[in-house]
């Protein structure tokens, strides 16, 4: 039975994440205290630059900002987000969401969570679907990141209907550099999970990264111009 989502905490930090794209000091990725001095900040894969990104869906392509789809808050749906969009159509080989950011110094403490969802698959075996480094890849500043597989259950049976939005860690006492660090998500595998797609991978509405550094980026608030925000 899928789990219910709770209301995001991180709802009062909506303002940052639309002007910096980072909130600070959010647990909706774990629930657990922090050490003193660690922040906990989101990137939403919707104001990631996807101006060369394209994609397939189900039943046709999209490309661009075309790729995101709101969270409808007054809606009766459970599947609710952390950053209020998601990005989808990532079901084409290598198709990547780029993130780059910016740290004030270099820390070797780093915790890497990514929120994701999935819908119906063709694929599905029993109900389940698992995403595993090699068939999803994640990348910090070029390398691939081995992680836990990252399986969801009881996913809807037709395309279209959404699994509720998890949250995954991915990897901790992760290194980031001085300077620019850049996460990838990328599809890295031809595995259709039906109708018109031509890769099996999730609906992304964000990463989180915890630390005690400083991060910051550009993202593009441009990009949500067509909700008439």
């Amino acid at each position: 039975m899928m789990k219910k989502i709770m209301k995001r905490s991180g709802i009062l930090a909506m303002g940052l994440i639309f002007s910096l794209g980072a909130a600070v000091g959010l647990t909706a990725c774990g629930e657990e205290e922090l050490p003193a001095g660690t922040n906990t900040y989101t990137f939403a894969a919707a104001l990631t630059d996807l101006d060369d990104v394209e994609g397939e869906g189900w039943s046709g392509g999209e490309s661009g900002v075309g790729m995101i789809v709101k969270d409808w808050e007054d809606d009766d749906k459970d599947w609710k987000t952390i950053s209020g969009y998601y990005v989808t159509y990532l079901y084409v080989e290598d198709t990547a969401l780029t993130f780059e950011i910016t740290s004030d110094r270099e820390v070797d403490d780093a915790k890497l969570t990514v929120s994701l969802s999935t819908e119906g698959s063709e694929n599905a075996t029993d109900g389940t679907l698992t995403l595993s480094p090699d068939l999803y890849t994640v990348e910090l500043n070029g390398e691939a990141l081995s992680y836990k597989p990252i399986t969801f259950y009881d996913i809807p049976a037709s395309a279209g209907e959404v699994y509720p939005f998890e949250q995954y860690e991915i990897g901790k006492n992760l290194r980031l550099k001085e300077g620019k660090n850049v996460v990838r998500l990328i599809s890295s595998n031809h595995i259709s999970m039906g109708g018109t797609t031509r890769a099996t991978a999730p609906m992304v509405d964000c990463i989180q990264i915890t630390t005690q550094a400083t991060l910051r980026w550009e993202p593009r608030n441009d990009n949500l111009d067509q909700f008439g925000l």
